[in-house]
C-alpha cells in the first residue's frame, strides 16, 4: 500500500499526464482526501466513463485559494476553459489550458 506522500504524486502524475503542467497549480490533498483515495495501476482493454452536468463542487474553504477552478469540456478535441461562476475575475486562464485547444 502506498503511503501518503507515494499517493500524493502518484495523483499529481496522473493530473500532470492529462494536462501537464496542472498539478502544480492546484492544491494538494490534503490528509484526509488522500486517506479515501486509492491509487490503482489497470491495463485497460475496455473503458466506460462517468459523466455529470455542473461546475465543480469545491470545499467553501477552498474557494479563496489562488487556483483556477472551473470546467474543461471535452470532447474528441479540448473545449475553451469555461472558469468558475465563482471565479474572480482577474484570475488568468493558465497558460497550459489555452494550449491544450
Amino acid at each position: 500500500m502506498l503511503d501518503e506522500d507515494e499517493r500524493a504524486a502518484a495523483l499529481d502524475a496522473l493530473v500532470d499526464h492529462v494536462v501537464p503542467g496542472r498539478a502544480a497549480d492546484s492544491r494538494r490533498a490534503n490528509a484526509k482526501e488522500l486517506a479515501a483515495t486509492a491509487v490503482l495501476r489497470l491495463d485497460l482493454d475496455e473503458v466506460s466513463a462517468k459523466m455529470r452536468t455542473g461546475g465543480p463542487n469545491d470545499e467553501p474553504e477552498d474557494l479563496t485559494l489562488p487556483y483556477w477552478t472551473g470546467v474543461v469540456p471535452v470532447a474528441r478535441t479540448h473545449g475553451a476553459p469555461v472558469p468558475a461562476d465563482d471565479l474572480a475575475p482577474d484570475t488568468p486562464v493558465p497558460g497550459y489550458l489555452t494550449s491544450l485547444g
